[in-house]
Formats: structure tokens, C-alpha cells, sequence
């Protein structure tokens, strides 16, 4: 948590776009949240994989070229949320050689308790310090 999803309607993203977008997002969301890298995750879904998305999401959710949705952590101000929406939608586009336009965007606020990271719910926003040191030796056997 978060959980990032990025789908395209017109071609399926390459490998190192893929690499560039989970590391954009994963920044723009640390510097706006404070949040740490670890919890961030970013998935892809190529063109043919859209129907899961709208199963989830909903029909009428996506439309155009791009589009991104995410999960985050309930208690971003919403100030904070447009800067997450208009920094990833921009990073994306610049990544993928589209408008700003053509990236859609929408998130979903989701209650820290009924989130898990590693096994262990997730803190509320602004107690990640305490929760990463009590939870450090566990995180590093994870990386390995």
C-alpha cells in the first residue's frame, strides 16, 4: 500500500517505460506522503488485460490513451492528493511521449487497518517512522 495500477489502451508499455513509471510514481508519492518506498507498489496492465481493470473498477472508469489508478492511505489532504494526481499524471505522459490529457487519473482512499504490508497492518499516515523501526529487521530479511 500503496497500490498503483497503470494501464494503456493502445500499446503495451516496454519494459524500461515500466521501470521508469513504478520508479516516478514511487517518488512522487514518497516526496508528497513522506510514506516510504517500500510500501509503494505499481502494477501494468497491457491493452488486452483492460477488462480486468473495468471488472474491478467499473465500465466507464477509463477512457483514452493512458490511465493510472491508486490506492492510497486515508488522511492525504487534498492538496496532497492533487499533487500526487497531476505529478504522475505528468510524469507518465513525459515518459510515454503523450499529452497531459491523455492520462487519466483517479484514486481511492483506503482506511490504514484494513491494509497489510509484510503481514502487519499498515500505520497511519505520519506514524511511518515508528512503525518501520519496529518492523526494520523484518523489512531487510524481505529485500534479501
Amino acid at each position: 500500500m500503496p497500490l498503483y495500477l497503470c494501464s494503456t489502451s493502445f500499446k503495451p508499455i516496454t519494459l524500461g517505460d515500466k521501470e521508469r513509471i513504478a520508479k516516478a510514481i514511487t517518488d512522487i508519492h514518497c516526496e508528497v506522503t513522506g510514506a516510504p518506498e517500500t510500501f509503494v507498489h505499481v502494477f501494468f496492465f497491457d491493452p488486452e488485460q483492460q477488462h480486468i481493470l473495468k471488472a474491478m473498477l467499473g465500465e466507464d472508469v477509463f477512457d483514452g490513451p493512458c490511465q493510472l489508478f491508486g490506492n492510497i492511505r486515508s488522511g492525504r489532504t487534498d492538496d496532497a492528493k492533487a499533487r500526487l494526481v497531476d505529478g504522475m499524471r505528468q510524469a507518465v505522459a513525459d515518459i510515454l511521449a503523450l499529452e497531459f490529457i491523455d492520462v487519466s487519473m483517479m484514486t481511492r482512499d483506503v482506511e490504514a487497518k484494513w491494509v497489510m504490508e509484510g503481514g502487519d497492518l499498515l500505520p497511519e499516515p505520519g506514524e511511518e517512522a515508528a512503525w518501520l523501526e519496529k518492523h526494520k529487521q523484518k523489512i531487510e530479511l524481505e529485500k534479501c
